[in-house]
This record gives structure tokens, sequence and C-alpha cells, in this order.
């Protein structure tokens, strides 16, 4: 995409000259700019004579940072950083700097160099569905609030003082998490300004690269108190803290054709002569199913975010011991993972939850179907929705006749006129209320 790539070459030349001009230079830089389209005419004007006097001034002051910086002692650093922040939350983290060098090292500003992911013609495609006023005029502002919200996070440069020899210092670093994800710690640069305040020349500091992950924020949700019914889970305990057959024993059996090999408990062969294999205990746990929709018709950022949200509160929130939590959402695939019992808190939940994109509309078939094949074993299901439309509709029908009581939440930029009534009354197990009807409770 010709826009995307254009928006891009901007982006670079306009880092690379914030990475190498303070503010003042700047604004000396956009006056010579500015005197360089009314100097054309020498004979008119002297606007050319303060061009010539403001490259002097830009030219004399990089060389003198260029200086310095060659005489510039080499710092180490290291990060300690904390194991995940959150969106919307102010986090701190450990940065310490030591002078490894033979000289003292002058004050200048430590600034952070993130990664920077770019995002496909596809994910500017989905700005522009937005509605972003920017968007629809310019482009280009729209475009660098995606790149920010593709970084994670806001680091302000941190004010660094001269440092001895051999000295270490540390600072308190605060960052701003702006938007869930993975924020990668590409590297750091010391920035030293010249004499004259206007050219500063990064000098980079050895610190090995670091991620971060950056939770999704958390949206409150008020739910009915969900079922408790436990059923059986096949396979035992084990499904609830291992991968594979069940572990929790119970007593020994004679083999049976079709029993695993490993299953064999080879004290008891030798000793009888005959196979005897180990019988496990099944096991009945309450499993609860959330279901966050990834796949809408119409591709919206806020609405997506809101979801995602939402599931981030409900996998966060404390349950009882001997209940599961599957996750099911898609990815490159359905995935379904289950939390609870030994296999891990919130927090690895959380994590996923960071990562998660938006897939095509077709994508929500297949999970619909997991859903489906796995409604024998739960006792209750919650599914985060971005649309209402047929196969969303189908699955909560056949939800009910199973004998569930699914809870929905749709999330969608606005309610159209007919899908608050339909929604309400595919609910309450009947028929969608016709439209005449829509004031009837």
């Amino acid at each position: 995409m010709r826009k995307l790539a254009l928006f891009r070459r901007v982006f670079l030349a306009s880092r690379w000259l914030r990475e190498r001009l303070t503010p003042a230079g700047m604004v000396l830089a956009g006056l010579i700019v500015f005197a360089a389209a009314f100097g054309l005419d020498t004979q008119a004007n002297i606007a050319h004579a303060l061009v010539l006097l403001g490259l002097s001034l830009l030219a004399m002051d990089a060389l003198t940072a260029s200086l310095a910086r060659r005489r510039a002692p080499p710092l180490v650093a290291r990060r300690r950083l904390p194991d995940f922040v959150t969106a919307g939350e102010t986090a701190r983290y450990r940065l310490e700097l030591r002078n490894s060098g033979a000289r003292s090292s002058p004050p200048a500003r430590l600034i952070e160099g993130l990664r920077q992911p770019w995002p496909a013609a596809a994910a500017l495609q989905t700005e522009r569905a937005t509605g972003n006023r920017f968007d629809r005029g310019v482009g280009y502002p729209a475009f660098i609030e995606l790149l920010r919200r593709l970084r994670g996070i806001e680091i302000e440069a941190i004010a660094a003082p001269a440092l001895l020899p051999g000295q270490t210092r540390e600072f308190d670093v605060e960052l701003r998490p702006i938007a869930r994800g993975l924020a990668v710690f590409d590297s750091l640069r010391l920035a030293q300004a010249g004499p004259l305040g206007l050219v500063e020349l990064p000098l980079a500091v050895a610190v090995p690269a670091a991620s971060l992950p950056v939770l999704p924020c958390r949206l409150a949700v008020e739910l009915p108190p969900a079922g408790s019914h436990r059923h059986l889970q096949v396979g035992g305990i084990s499904l609830a803290q291992h991968v594979g057959d069940a572990e929790e024993f119970r007593s020994l059996r004679d083999y049976r054709p079709g029993d695993p090999l490993r299953a064999i408990h080879w004290r008891s062969f030798a000793r009888t002569g005959r196979p005897v294999v180990r019988e496990y205990q099944e096991e009945y746990f309450s499993r609860h199913a959330l279901v966050l929709d990834t796949a809408a018709p119409r591709a919206s950022v806020a609405a997506f975010e809101t979801a995602v949200s939402m599931a981030a509160w409900l996998v966060a929130q404390p349950r009882d011991a001997d209940s599961l939590l599957d996750l099911m959402f898609v990815g490159d695939r359905v995935h379904r993972l289950t939390a609870g019992r030994g296999l891990g808190g919130a927090d690895g939940r959380l994590r996923v939850l960071a990562g998660v994109s938006p897939t095509p509309a077709e994508s929500i078939v297949p999970l619909l179907a997991s859903l489906e094949r796995h409604a024998d074993h739960v006792a209750s299901v919650v599914a985060v929705f971005l649309a209402w439309d047929q196969p969303r509709q189908q699955a909560v029908r056949r939800l009910l006749a199973r004998g569930l009581r699914p809870s929905v939440l749709l999330v969608m930029e606005a309610d159209p006129g007919d899908t608050a009534n339909e929604f309400a009354g595919i609910l309450r197990g009947i028929d969608p209320v016709p439209p005449d009807a829509a004031g009837a409770p």
C-alpha cells in the first residue's frame, strides 16, 4: 500500500531528526526552512543570510557534540523490569547505570529505545473503519497513534548526572502502559547535547534487550451467579493437573485389550505371571467456559479491545478450588486453555489475552463448533460476542436446548434496531419477539 509506505518513510525521517535535534534545534531548523522559502531571490531580501547563519550554528554544535561523543567513556546498564504491567496503570522499574571507562561521563539524558512494530495495510483499514476523524482527512495522525499503541508503553527521557570512573547509579524509571501486547526494550542511548543546546548526538549504552508483557486492562461486568454443577471429567484428576492420562491411582485390575503398555504394573506382572494394569480414579469438577469472540463482520478496534477487557476481568476473578475455567478463542487455530487445579492462575491467561488479535469473520464457525463439542462437560458458559448474527444465535439456542443458561455479552459499535429485542428473546429461551411487540417486557 503506497500510503502506508509513505507514512513509514515520513515517520522514520522525523524520528531521525527528533533523535539528533533538541527542541531548540527543531525550532531553528524550522526557521531555516521558512527563511529558505523566502530567500530564493537574494536581491530582494536577506533571508538567505539567516539560512546560512542557522546552518552554521547547527554545524558548529554538531561538530562539537561529535567530538564530545568520541571522548565519552563506555557505559553499561541493567534493567530490573517487573514480570508484567497492565495497560492504563502507571508502573516503575529500576535501571542501573555504570561507568566502565577511565573518564568521567558528562551529564546527559538516557533514552529508552523501544522496538517499533509496523502495521499491515489491513490494520490501517481497520483504523479507517473506526471512523477516526483524522484518518478521514489526513491519515498520518491516525497512523502515528497506531504506532504508539503497537509499541505498548511510553517512557520519558531520564536525566543522568555525571558519573565518575567505575561509579554506579540507580534510577527509578516511570513507564506508562498504553496498550496491551509485548513491549520490547531494544536499546538504550545516552543523548549528550552540544554546547549550544541545538544538536544531541546519541551514544549507545551496552544493555541486553528485554521484553515486558502489557496485560489488557480489566473492565468489570455484572453477571448472574454461575452454575456449579459438577460433571465427570474423562481422564480423571489429571485433566486438572497434568497433560495426558490420569495419574490418580485407585486399584489394580487384569489387562484388557487396548490398555496402554505404560499402564502395566510390572511388579505385579512379575509376581503373578499375568499382565496387570493400574486403574485410575475418575473425578468430577465444576467446569466453566469463557468464549472470546475475535471475529466480527465489520472490524472495530474499540469493540474488540472492550471485549478483551471484559474477558480479562472475568479471567482474573477468584474461583473455588474445585472449579475449572476454559478460555476459548481463535488465533492461528481454536485455542482452549484451562485454568485451575494446578494448571496456573490468572496471570498466565492474561498474558495470553495480551497477544490476541482480530481474526476473519468466518473464524467464528470453528469456535462455536468447539464450544458445542465441549458443552456437555461445562456447568456454565459466558460468551463475549462482537456480533449477533445467525451462527451466534443458533449456537446460543443449541446451548439452551442442552439445559445451559449462557451469559452473553454483546459488544458492538451501535445497537441496531432489532438486535436488543432479538437478543433478549433468545436468551429467555423463546423465539425472538416480533417487531411490533418491541415494547413488551
